[in-house]
């Protein structure tokens, strides 16, 4: 989310004169997606909608149904809605307030009263998203951190088992970083955990592609639509970007402590007779044997 962008309001209504007055109030301070209907509004529906102004009476049905539709939703639970209406029958305002409605504004409009409500429910959304936003961030790398790891590989994984796709995991440790760190100090170990953490970002750069950083110096990358094959190739060319990155650093006399990795990939196509555990225990496994057996600097199983 760029909280730059001009705020995004939709508007689920279906009187021209209705329209035409939320424009004029509205129209100069955000973008306004206007829908007459509640199969037009579903339809434009998209995370960059920050309000919705809801009528309650609608051709195609209730704006509470519509409401009820939201709330029940993971993605729209949480987005404001101000329903309108020229009822002020306490029945109907009870009704929107029982269904979820975050406020209630009668028509016709008060332009004051309106403008004030729309622009404290849009800053009060853009602040929720970016605390929501820094839970999943790692602070130091700027990537990922297990909670979204957890979340997308829960996501990907039920998606992989509906369409029948495979789904690949790429597990990372960054090799002796204990010895890093007491031989070079702490800001040198976090800056090798963020040369790390910024190579993966660039090698695991398509859509639906994710990295993150579990804890300490443990990475990982997940690869939806990848055999085991394909993410053993991608885990190699990590391991080669690390390598010319360390070699090429201007300040690696002074400033730059070169480092390696040790990979462990694995791949599977989820089922009904598995689970997403199994993906991470056969990558833990991969990691162990390329820092035992493979003694570092390289990726497990070998192909």
């Amino acid at each position: 989310m760029s909280i730059n962008r001009a705020p995004t309001v939709l508007i689920v209504e279906d009187e021209p004169v209705g329209i035409a007055s939320l424009v004029g109030i509205l129209g100069d301070a955000c973008e306004l997606i206007i829908s007459q209907n509640l199969a037009e509004a579903r339809g434009l529906l998209s995370g960059e909608i920050d309000t919705v102004l809801l009528d309650l009476y609608l051709p195609d049905g209730s704006g509470l149904v519509f409401l009820n539709e939201l709330r029940a939703s993971e993605r729209y639970a949480y987005v404001p809605v101000i329903c309108i209406s020229a009822s002020d029958n306490t029945r109907d305002i009870e009704e929107a307030f029982r269904h979820g409605a975050t406020d209630y504004v009668l028509k016709p409009f008060n332009k004051t009263i309106l403008s004030s409500k729309v622009s404290t429910f849009i800053d009060l959304k853009r602040k929720t998203d970016m605390l929501a936003e820094a839970a999943l961030i790692d602070p130091l790398t700027g990537i990922g951190n297990r909670r979204l790891f957890n979340q997308q590989l829960d996501l990907e994984w039920r998606r992989a088992s509906r369409q029948n796709n495979t789904l690949g995991l790429v597990l990372i440790d960054l090799d002796h970083f204990k010895q890093i760190n007491d031989q070079h100090g702490h800001a040198q170990g976090d800056l090798c955990l963020q040369k790390l953490a910024a190579t993966m970002n660039t090698s695991f750069a398509r859509a639906g592609e994710v990295v993150a950083r579990l804890g300490g110096d443990e990475f990982v990358a997940l690869i939806p639509g990848a055999d085991l094959q394909s993410t053993v190739l991608a885990a190699n060319n990590l391991i080669q970007s690390i390598r010319a990155e360390c070699q090429s650093c201007p300040k690696r006399a002074k400033t730059c402590t070169p480092f390696t990795i040790s990979v462990g990939c694995s791949a599977i196509q989820p089922s009904s007779l598995s689970n997403a555990a199994e993906l991470v225990e056969a990558a833990d496994r991969s990691l162990y044997e390329a820092k035992e057996d493979g003694g570092r600097n390289c990726v497990r199983p070998l192909f």
